[in-house]
C-alpha cells in the first residue's frame, strides 16, 4: 500500500530523491515525490500540494517551495491530489473518473489524510502542509476538517470560493449566471459528468457537478468562513497584484484575512510586492518569507 525505500533515487532539476505513493481508505491511489535534505535530523516533513489542474512535478512554483523546505533542513514531499491534471484514469482497483475536471473539494480530506498517513509511516514526527491555489483552499478546509498530525500550515494564494462574491462581479456575473444555470439545469437531468467549457471564474474545462461543487456551494468553501476552525500556526501568502488587481475571488483577500484573524495570533498574513498568482519575478522574496516565519515556528 506504501512504498519510498524500495525505489531508486532521481533527480527532479535540483531535487534528489525517490517516488512514492499512497492509497486513500476510499480506494483512490495517489503518487508523489519525496526528498530529503542532506546532512539533516530534522523530523519536519512538508507536504505541497498543487493547484487547479497540477500535479507534483510540473509547477517550478512548487519545485521551489521543495527546494527551500530543503534548505531550512527539512523533508519535501510533493503530492498528487485525485484532482491532479485536467483529467486522469484511478489506477486503484476500480475505475475511476479522477483530475480536476471531476473532483470535489470535500474529497480532498482523504487524499491529505492518506498523505499524512504516509508521512508517519515513513517515520516523520512533525508534518506541515504547503499549499497553492486550489490546493491551499483544499489543505484549508480539511485542516478545518480537523485532520489529525499536522501541526503548520502555509497557504499561497488561495482564491475565495464564494457563489454570491462571483456573482457580484460587475464584468462577469453575467457569464458566471450563465455558467452555473447551465450546470445547474445539467444536474437536474442526470448528466452530472457533462464536461463543460467555462470562462469565469477560471477559464477550464470542468464537469457540471464540480462546477457546482466549487462555485455554486454559497460559502461552503471559503476559507474566510471557517478560518477560525484551522487550529495550527498559519501564514498565508499573496503576490501584491492578485490582491490589488487581480479577479474578484482574490482582490482584498489579504485584508479580509487580517481582519478575520485579528484575534488570533496563530495566523499571519503576508504580502509579495511585485508578485503575480504564481510568483514568477518574486521567488527569492517568497523563500524568505516562508524561511523567516518557519524560523519563528521551530
Amino acid at each position: 500500500m506504501l512504498e519510498s525505500s524500495c525505489h531508486p533515487r532521481i533527480e527532479m532539476h535540483t531535487l534528489y530523491g525517490c517516488l512514492v505513493e499512497t492509497t486513500t481508505e476510499d480506494g483512490v491511489k495517489l503518487h508523489g515525490f519525496l526528498a530529503h535534505p542532506k546532512m539533516s535530523t530534522s523530523e519536519r516533513v512538508w507536504i505541497i500540494v498543487h493547484g487547479v489542474n497540477g500535479n507534483f512535478y510540473g509547477s517550478t512554483l512548487l519545485q521551489f517551495v521543495a527546494e527551500t523546505c530543503l534548505i531550512n533542513g527539512d523533508s519535501a514531499l510533493l503530492i498528487n491530489t485525485r484532482g491532479h491534471d485536467l483529467a486522469s484514469f484511478g489506477s486503484s482497483d476500480y475505475p475511476a473518473r479522477l483530475g480536476s475536471m471531476f473532483e470535489t473539494i470535500d474529497s480532498a480530506i482523504e487524499d491529505l489524510r492518506g498523505w499524512v498517513r504516509f508521512t508517519g509511516n515513513e517515520g516523520f514526527k512533525r508534518i506541515g502542509i504547503v499549499a497553492h491555489s486550489l490546493g491551499a483552499v483544499k489543505a484549508a478546509y480539511a485542516l478545518a476538517k480537523k485532520i489529525e498530525g499536522v501541526d503548520l500550515f502555509v497557504a499561497l494564494s488561495p482564491p475565495r470560493l464564494n457563489t454570491d462574491l462571483l456573482l457580484a462581479d460587475p464584468k462577469k456575473c453575467a457569464v458566471f449566471q450563465e455558467h452555473l444555470a447551465q450546470a445547474q439545469s445539467l444536474c437536474q437531468d442526470g448528466e452530472d459528468h457533462h464536461i463543460m467549457r467555462v470562462r469565469f471564474p477560471l477559464p477550464n474545462w470542468v464537469s457540471a457537478a464540480t462546477f457546482l461543487d466549487k462555485y455554486g456551494s454559497g460559502a461552503r468553501y471559503d476559507y474566510l468562513s471557517f478560518i477560525g476552525e484551522i487550529p495550527i500556526p498559519t501564514l498565508w501568502v499573496f503576490g501584491d497584484s492578485e490582491v490589488r488587481d487581480g479577479s474578484v475571488n482574490f482582490r482584498d483577500a489579504d485584508r479580509q484575512i487580517a481582519q478575520a484573524i485579528q484575534r488570533c495570533s496563530m495566523h499571519h498574513v503576508e504580502v509579495i510586492d511585485n508578485a503575480d498568482h504564481s510568483y514568477r519575478a518574486a521567488r527569492e522574496a517568497l523563500g524568505r518569507c516562508i524561511s523567516n516565519w518557519l524560523a519563528v515556528q521551530r
